[in-house]
């Protein structure tokens, strides 16, 4: 047995034993909750494996969703983080059914609920640490070669730096050196990307990379991503691709904006009390306005007014507009905190209602930010065909400071592909993302935007 086929195995482990603990501990619960009030015309055993099976799609559904199965490609805290929603998630929802069953919540022990979800995460835990040492075992660094075809290839190489308990760079090679040379190095390692690379070599390297069997990673550009999801003509002899712009769904329109009013009422409401705290935070940390807001473009190049708790000094953008960079000491004290939490974004819920944003969709960017970025990149003004939005891809996938190049592809991934369903996966991935410190980079000092070199 090669480590590759151990390493299979444990992850197979780690999977029946996840599932297993969310099938007993769940069934357990219905029962403790429910059990004591059947009678005995009831098929317990059914209903108990029934009720286990659905907590378990639910449970999987989000351990798929947020990445909690790939040991040994994530560090151990995450990991830990994703299983937690996972389970919160799907206890909630047990929770609810329990709920819907008796219509009783005198009846409904929460106590057994919060105790089942203490021990859910200490045994998911204590698996997924024994999975973890017994992967790295088994694991080695996989060995990268990047192929590039300009400079930014460095960006590529810093992201990789901070994964390097997972990758090691073999080497960087410009697409121009000779081809017998790019071979030789791609004998040598693991896995290969490719980065800005010229056409006519990239489609040498692709062939030469599946004739040895060795992945290959391809960064894609903006009229790639355009043109994904199309589907092969045939309407002469010669094959073609066709990029067929299929329009959303008639109801998606009516029912986002239903959506987006019922969600954004409901979080006025529901953090009221977390409004009216941070309210008083900000006028008692510098007596200066509670609210900031400044001027943004959504749908058609539309200039509004996005609001905001103002987490700066007062008059911060007298020099002009920047965004924030690391270690911003524009920055208040409570400003830090709420920025990290994510409490400074909760006005926006405002604009929701409004209309002026949606729930999902590109992040509004401000029209002096957007120009400049339109200066070198005339495509970003693509990012403007949908409303705004308080959460989108770009914010799931990307970063703060992630450049504007790749922040137009992200974006235009969700626009080609909206859906109700997709809008629903972005918000429960947020809830993940949402706390992760490194989302909320800001880019390096001395920068205005994140395309600056």
């Amino acid at each position: 047995m090669n480590e590759k086929q151990k390493k299979n195995i444990v992850k197979l482990v780690y999977k029946l034993l996840a599932v297993l603990l969310a099938f007993l501990t769940s069934a357990a619960l219905w029962y403790w909750n429910v059990g004591p009030y059947w009678k005995k015309s009831f098929n317990g055993n059914r209903t108990l494996t029934l009720v286990g099976a659905i907590f378990c799609i639910t449970y999987w559904f989000f351990v798929k969703m947020y990445n909690a199965q790939k040991i040994g490609h994530y560090r151990l805290p995450e990991l830990v983080f994703s299983q937690m929603l996972s389970f919160a998630i799907a206890d909630f929802c047990l929770y609810g059914a329990a709920f819907i069953w008796f219509h009783d919540i005198s009846r409904m022990k929460i106590s057994l609920f919060l105790s089942a979800f203490i021990f859910q995460m200490f045994v998911i835990t204590l698996i997924m640490y024994i999975c973890n040492k017994l992967y790295a075992r088994y694991s080695e660094k996989v060995n990268i070669l990047i192929i590039y075809g300009d400079d930014s290839y460095q960006l590529l190489v810093k992201k990789m730096k901070i994964k390097n308990y997972h990758y090691r760079i073999q080497g960087c090679m410009d697409h121009h050196t000779d081809f017998s040379g790019l071979c030789k190095a791609i004998d040598q390692c693991d896995d290969v990307y490719l980065y800005n690379v010229d056409a006519m070599i990239r489609n040498r390297l692709v062939w030469y990379c599946d004739s040895i069997n060795r992945d290959i990673h391809i960064s894609v550009e903006i009229e790639e991503v355009m043109t994904m999801g199309y589907d092969i003509s045939h309407a002469f002899d010669t094959p073609y691709i066709r990029n067929k712009k299929a329009p959303v769904a008639w109801y998606y329109p009516f029912a986002k904006r239903l959506f987006d009013i019922a969600c954004s009422l409901a979080g006025l409401i529901v953090l009221s009390p977390v409004l009216l705290i941070t309210a008083a935070a900000i006028k008692i940390c510098d007596g200066g306005p509670v609210f900031f807001k400044q001027e943004r473009l959504t749908q058609n190049g539309k200039k509004f007014y996005i609001y905001k708790f103002r987490s700066m000094v007062m008059n911060a953008e007298q020099d002009g507009a920047r965004l924030a960079a690391q270690n911003d000491d524009r920055i208040t004290p409570v400003g830090k905190i709420i920025r990290a939490l994510r409490i400074d974004e909760l006005p926006q819920l405002l604009n929701i209602c409004k209309g002026e944003m949606s729930i999902v969709g590109p992040r509004p960017e401000r029209p002096e930010i957007a120009d400049l970025y339109m200066e070198e990149l005339p495509e970003f003004s693509l990012r403007l065909k949908v409303k705004a939005g308080l959460t989108g891809y770009a914010q799931v996938f990307g970063k703060y400071n992630t450049t504007p190049e790749d922040k137009l592809k992200l974006d235009l991934l969700y626009i080609n592909q909206r859906s109700v369903l997709f809008d629903l996966r972005i918000i429960f991935y947020t809830m993940k993302i949402i706390f992760l410190p490194e989302s909320t980079e800001g880019i390096e000092e001395g920068k205005k935007t994140a395309a600056d070199k």
